[in-house]
């Protein structure tokens, strides 16, 4: 809903007008909101025989509001529609012709100056969007390609860097069986319970599990179930050796079983030979140096068949991991450019702030000419005409979920979130600015996912239609059409002091205190910057009164006589 603050802003900008046949006032405060992003034109001579009213709401910043409201008049005068006397082009094109210029390097320029934004933080942001576009251009055709890649495409393509990590698996298992024979023969080892030599922790295990560290650079899911299978068996192979051993314990058994445990994945390393050994050179009973070398050699196979059944698990464990892997891969890639398809939509999030992408304006437009009433409207401001004290809607509100805007949207390859929204962003489809949503180059600018396009409605005008009414959506989400023209319609009679009729700003800055919310503690209703002009029909103020101009024309007609005098007495003379 936009920031708030802690008070409401409520000076008013109020101004009154006309022209023979029409009166106007108006008014504009910025309540709530932080910032004042409105703008309007009341220019009742647009030319010698057009008058232009119009409102602007603007969007992610004012300069878009405030630059329409100052060249959108002489760019609808300049239309050769409009030289042509059709009016209903002229706007049409004049939207379209204003919103392309929002894209020029020299109006960018001035929106920048209109925003308070520096001009070298402009261009640097632009040269790292281009940067960076090209990058996300090129992961973007990387996963193009491997979506539509087959498994075993991939396990192709990927497979060569897991045959690596095998190959150099096996030359740190080479390795790291000639250190701990090393480390082995050169460290006193001391006999356990099982008759065997307890290996030392500190420097053996120490090396070993530094390896496998290696090792897992790559394919670290399947080395880690490995590794866990290895110290099972370990657990395993001393449990089987104490059992059948049957000596008097000596202290530190229980370290010595979990030392043995521990050593158990490293088993068919060469390790195995020196240490039988040492355990033969220390103890003298030959009967359990004998059973011993059957248990340890029956162990050593029992090893290198789990070794082998344990590579063969790796292999096939990494097999699978490496098609679950591509399997996410391919779920996350699809995921990936879903998301990446949201955030693309999304004003900033590819780092480009910039005036008239990131930020836009709707726009109302009224020209009277004659008897004509001709409104073009493009967003959620409203012009709406009195007609006996029966609102008359001369404009629609373009919402994202209607219909034929959501057909545009899609079509464009957009989409309209839950809550209305164009890709999750503006609640609105039409807006001049907004090119962050104006990217399709396969599609004309009338059928972007933000359209500046008009709709246009023409009306003639008659004795029953007494005033309009111009606004922004800021006066219609608080009160309808019909509630706002009944709200003026009891006052715009009225009287003042003087016994004048009131003055139609003093109307509208009443309206606008009447739809201003008491705090922000709802959903944002009555919080908006609200701008509202009033445009009345009948004249009001006239240039001069009757009386004046009775006396006027009597004058005139009185020098023309006695210029006619004059002239038939120098002719007789």
């Amino acid at each position: 809903m936009g920031a708030y603050l802690s008070q409401p802003n409520t000076v008013k900008t109020s101004s009154d007008g006309g022209s023979p046949g029409l009166h106007y006032g108006f008014s504009a405060m910025q309540g709530w909101r932080v910032s004042m992003e409105d703008a309007h034109n009341c220019i009742p001579e647009l030319d010698n025989e057009t008058a232009m009213f119009s409102v602007y709401d603007g969007h992610g910043g004012e300069e878009v509001a405030l630059y329409c409201a100052k060249y959108l008049p002489e760019i609808i005068k300049e239309q050769k529609a409009y030289k042509e006397g059709k009016l209903q082009k002229a706007l049409e094109d004049a939207f379209l012709a204003i919103d392309s210029k929002l894209t020029t390097e020299d109006v960018i320029k001035e929106l920048c100056q209109i925003a308070g934004r520096p001009l070298n933080d402009h261009d640097d942001d632009k040269e790292k969007v281009a940067e960076e576009d090209d990058v996300d251009n090129e992961e973007t055709a990387l996963l193009h390609e491997e979506a539509t890649m087959t498994i075993e495409e991939l396990l192709t393509r990927y497979g060569q860097n897991c045959a690596k990590s095998v190959k150099d698996k096996a030359a740190i298992d080479g390795g790291e069986k000639g250190h701990c024979n090393k480390d082995e023969k050169a460290a006193p080892k001391e006999p356990t319970v099982n008759g065997e030599v307890e290996p030392e922790v500190g420097s053996g295990d120490r090396e070993s599990k530094n390896c496998k560290v290696d090792e897992a650079t790559g394919i670290s899911s399947s080395l880690d179930t490995s590794k866990t299978r290895k110290s099972r068996a370990g657990d395993t192979m001393s449990k089987d050796a104490s059992s059948t051993t049957e000596k008097p314990e000596v202290s530190g058994s229980k370290k010595a079983t979990s030392s043995v445990g521990e050593a158990g994945p490293s088993c068919s390393s060469s390790a195995a030979k020196p240490q039988r050994g040492t355990k033969s050179a220390i103890f003298e009973d030959s009967e359990n140096e004998s059973e011993e070398a059957e248990e340890e050699e029956e162990d050593s196979e029992g090893c290198s068949e789990e070794e082998e059944e344990e590579e063969e698990d790796d292999s096939s464990e990494e097999a699978e991991n490496e098609e679950d892997e591509d399997d996410e891969d391919s779920e996350d890639e699809e995921e990936e450019e879903e998301d990446g398809e949201e955030e693309t939509m999304m004003p900033g999030m590819e780092g480009k702030e910039e005036p008239g992408s990131d930020s836009g304006t709707t726009a109302v437009v009224a020209l009277i000419r004659g008897k004509q009433l001709i409104v073009a409207n493009a967003g959620d401001s409203r012009c709406v005409v009195s007609e006996g004290g029966k609102a008359v809607d001369m404009s629609y509100d373009h919402k994202p979920e209607d219909e034929l805007e959501l057909a545009r949207i899609k079509n464009a390859g957009g989409k309209v979130t839950m809550d209305g929204r164009v890709n999750g962003g503006l609640n609105l489809s039409r807006a001049i600015g907004d090119h962050f949503y104006k990217r399709n180059k396969n599609l004309p600018p009338e059928e972007q996912m933000i359209s500046a396009l008009p709709d246009i409605k023409v009306l003639t005008l008659n004795e029953e239609h007494n005033f309009m009414v111009i606004a922004c959506d800021g006066i219609w989400n608080v009160m309808s059409s019909q509630e706002v023209v009944d709200f003026i319609h009891e006052k715009i009679n009225e009287k003042d002091e003087t016994g004048e009729l009131r003055q139609l700003s003093s109307i509208v800055e009443e309206l606008l205190d009447q739809c201003l919310a008491p705090d922000t503690s709802g959903d944002g209703t009555g919080c908006d910057n609200m701008t509202c002009i009033i445009i009345r029909f009948d004249p009001r103020q006239k240039p001069l009164s009757e009386g004046s101009k009775r006396k006027l024309e009597e004058a005139e007609s009185a020098e023309e006589e006695n210029c006619s005098e004059t002239n038939k007495k120098l002719k007789q003379e």
